[in-house]
């Protein structure tokens, strides 16, 4: 059996080498039976392949995005733990989530009036409706609206617009590398209601050491209440993939998930109450890349810096 090391020339029965982290010397090694989509979209690199027990694989620029086999993890705790932290989600924005999870699981809850989702490319969407329904069938739903835009832009034209806002991007690269500064930041919070609240994809904490520390570095002087916690998604290069949490108000933590709320919830396979507060008890490396405010759990939930205006 071939082994591809390059993201771009995935072929079947080989072994796939997604592009190695830690300056090359670490990375993940998944055997592709078939290839089912390979396109050059007008952003990026766009490839569908089956591999086994893994299921349908999605990837973009020879980066795994999504498997059948553990997207679940992913997907369930980017929505709901902001979600049920929310006293009351009416309007919800996605940025990104060409694949449809995401809005998947947004749309779980009965109390969601209305979901944008904004993608910059539209061949991603195409190729998830045809090859991963299990994820894209929710874009049929009447409450959702979808904009084929820059989901940068498209936040900072529209203020006030959401209760909550999830930002599931690629890699801080390409079409998706203005979604980890500052600036987007400071849109989104400005794009909340009152109260609101923002999770942003936040990449794993082994792995991208120096950009949480960029980020959380800024946060505290954007969000009155700022949080990092995980999620394990074996298919992502070190088995954990982080999340920043930002509000304007409701706390993770002390905000428990109301049970009949939770009781809505149809076919969940990873998020549970208890791991919705667990999730942000860090690891002491992990601890040391965000600021030292920390509430006595291994948690950053608090902020005491006082807010640029």
């Amino acid at each position: 059996m071939d082994t591809i090391s390059s993201g771009k020339k995935i072929q079947g029965n080989s072994i796939f080498l997604e592009e190695p982290e830690l300056d090359g010397f670490y990375g993940l090694a998944v055997r592709i039976d078939r290839v089912l989509l390979n396109q050059k979209t007008r952003f990026q690199h766009l490839v569908v392949a089956e591999a086994g027990p893994l299921g349908r694989v999605l990837l973009l620029d020879g980066n795994i995005q999504v498997t059948e086999f553990d997207e679940s993890g992913y997907h369930e705790m980017l929505a709901h733990v902001p979600l049920l932290t929310h006293p009351d989600p009416r309007r919800v924005l996605v940025v990104g989530g060409g694949d449809g999870g995401a809005l998947r699981e947004v749309l779980k809850h009965p109390g969601v009036e209305h979901v944008d989702l904004c993608e910059i490319d539209e061949a991603v969407i195409r190729a998830s409706r045809q090859y991963l329904p299990g994820l894209a069938a929710s874009f049929d739903d009447p409450r959702v609206a979808l904009h084929i835009a820059d989901g940068i832009q498209y936040v900072r034209d529209h203020p006030h617009s959401w209760d909550v806002i999830l930002v599931d991007s690629s890699d801080p690269e390409g079409p998706a590398e203005g979604i980890f500064k500052e600036s987007f930041y400071r849109s989104i919070k400005e794009a909340l209601h009152p109260s609101g609240i923002a999770v942003t994809q936040c990449e794993s904490a082994f792995l991208f050491e120096q950009l949480i520390r960029k980020i959380f570095a800024f946060l505290p002087h954007v969000f009155p209440m700022i949080g990092y916690y995980l999620t394990l998604v074996p298919t992502y290069t070190s088995g954990i993939i982080g999340f920043a949490f930002c509000s304007l108000g409701p706390n993770p933590i002390k905000n428990v998930p109301e049970p009949n709320r939770v009781k809505c919830l149809k076919g969940l396979h990873y998020y549970s109450p208890a791991l919705h507060r667990a999730t942000f008890a860090l690891p002491r490396r992990f601890l040391d890349l965000l600021p030292n405010d920390q509430d006595g759990h291994g948690a950053i939930v608090l902020n005491r810096v006082p807010m640029e205006r």
